[in-house]
């Protein structure tokens, strides 16, 4: 009997399934998915133990003093590499990878545009907007975090230089307390040889985290700026150290911010050229607010168009609203954060300010008692504990400064102004002329015909 040629694959299929039931399944752990390990919650009951340990006990006794054991974390060699603030936030700007990719897409876009016309052009033109947008507010980001840097390391550099005269004069005193003890000489009352030792080890160990924040710091720098990782060389930063006291104009602020922050002009621009044309856009607007917004999609198909077609202008009133919605959320946040980061560095001018008098005040303590020493048979331990107050002041000097500069560098972040400083300000064209169709805002209608998407020009300096 003759089988015909197109029954040949279904006789091979039965063939193979008759012998796999008889021999069977080569692939047994097809049957189920295999247990991953567990290790098992059992552990000993204890009674605890409420005594500290004894940690000084536990080091040997001839544990070297940090003087014969140097730190062991890199140093600059020979010199170090000028830094300035500016030079700090333009470069990381310019160098912030993702938002350098981000510009690639731009491009893309405009690459698609420039051969597209009708809705897909108009969809296009919208997009490349919000990539203008999203790469200028990574920019702003980039050189928020390198300016936050840059004064951070600005600080280290500075109170090492204090905290180094701080632990020599905190030696000197250890030396003529030794000194009067071998003598055989009665030391004041009011000194404690171990009080001061102990200072002197609070001091060093404090020098040590600023090692070890400088090397940190450094790293971050050169990963903002582009620059090769290397932990032997380092910046100097250049900072401007006389402190901003000039009061922050809250309203202004707030104003300025709401002009340039990338999110709220996002949101404004989508609603105000919403059309069947750019729903595709303002459903991935809304997923970035919150994933389950813009998730539901009108099937497509011929049947879909027959029977819900209407539902098109429908999804148009739906997300105008949506959009309504997180704008304004997005809008009193950023107002929130703004006025946050106005109200910090109010706050921050006044501790400077405190810091600034107690620094007057322990100077002219110092002063005092070095013109009265010899008159007044001032010893010279009063002098060096003067001394030691003056420089615990300007240390927390230089700290409330730097927390002063930070705390701008953060106000002008959330403001969206960095990145503009830098020359990456966007400009969209009829960014303020709605020619959608959500009608109701207060910029409603087209301005002229300057506003035209169809010249899509939008722009990003430089």
């Amino acid at each position: 009997m003759l089988v015909p040629k197109n029954w040949t694959p279904l006789i091979a299929a039965a063939l193979m399934a008759l012998i796999s039931v008889v021999a069977g399944c080569r692939c047994p752990s097809c049957k189920c998915v295999p247990p991953t390990p567990v290790a098992p919650c059992s552990f000993e009951r204890v009674a605890p133990d409420t005594s500290a340990p004894d940690l000084a006990a536990l080091l040997p006794a001839d544990t070297p003093s940090p003087a014969d054991y140097p730190c062991l974390l890199p140093a600059p060699t020979e010199s170090y590499e000028a830094l300035d603030a500016s030079a700090c936030q333009c470069n990381a700007a310019t160098n912030a990878d993702v938002a350098n990719a981000v510009q690639i897409e731009r491009h893309w876009a405009n690459v698609l545009i420039s051969c597209e016309e009708g809705v897909v052009e108009e969809s296009l033109c919208l997009t490349r907007s919000l990539l203008s947008l999203q790469a200028a507010d990574l920019r702003n980001g980039a050189a928020a975090a390198a300016l936050t840097a840059f004064y951070l390391l600005a600080g280290v550099e500075a109170q090492q230089d204090v905290l180094d005269r701080g632990v020599s004069e905190a030696l000197a005193t250890l030396r003529r307390i030794d000194d009067l003890t071998g003598q055989g000489l009665p030391v004041p009352d009011q000194l404690d040889r171990g009080v001061i030792a102990a200072q002197v080890a609070t001091l060093k160990d404090k020098r040590l985290q600023l090692c070890f924040a400088r090397i940190q710091l450094n790293g971050q720098l050169k990963r903002l700026l582009g620059c090769p990782l290397d932990e032997r060389t380092f910046f100097w930063p250049r900072a401007a150290w006389a402190p901003d006291l000039t009061p922050v104009d809250v309203e202004g602020a707030v104003a300025e911010g709401l002009a340039q922050r990338s999110d709220v002009r996002s949101l404004g621009i989508v609603r105000c050229k919403l059309s069947k044309a750019t729903v595709p856009v303002a459903r991935k607007v809304l997923a970035v607010a919150d994933a389950t917004l813009g998730a539901v999609v009108p099937a497509s198909g011929l049947l879909h168009q027959f029977r819900c077609g209407d539902c098109e202008d429908h999804e148009i009133a739906v997300r105008c609203r949506q959009l309504r919605l997180i704008e304004n959320y997005n809008t009193e946040l950023a107002i929130a954060k703004i006025k946050s980061a106005a109200f910090k560095v109010g706050v921050q001018q006044d501790r400077v300010r405190l810091a600034k008098q107690a620094v007057d005040e322990r100077r002219w303590e110092l002063e005092s008692l070095v013109k009265r020493r010899e008159a007044e048979d001032i010893s010279i331990f009063e002098v060096s504990a003067a001394r030691g107050r003056l420089y615990d002041a300007e240390t927390s000097l230089i700290e409330k400064v730097v927390e002063l500069k930070v705390a701008r560098v953060a106000l002008h972040e959330v403001q969206g102004r960095l990145a503009v400083e830098c020359g990456y300000a966007v400009t969209i064209c009829g960014e303020h002329c709605c020619t959608g169709n959500c009608t109701t805002g207060p910029w409603a209608g087209c301005c002229g015909a300057a506003c035209s998407e169809s010249t899509c020009c939008d722009a990003v300096t430089p």
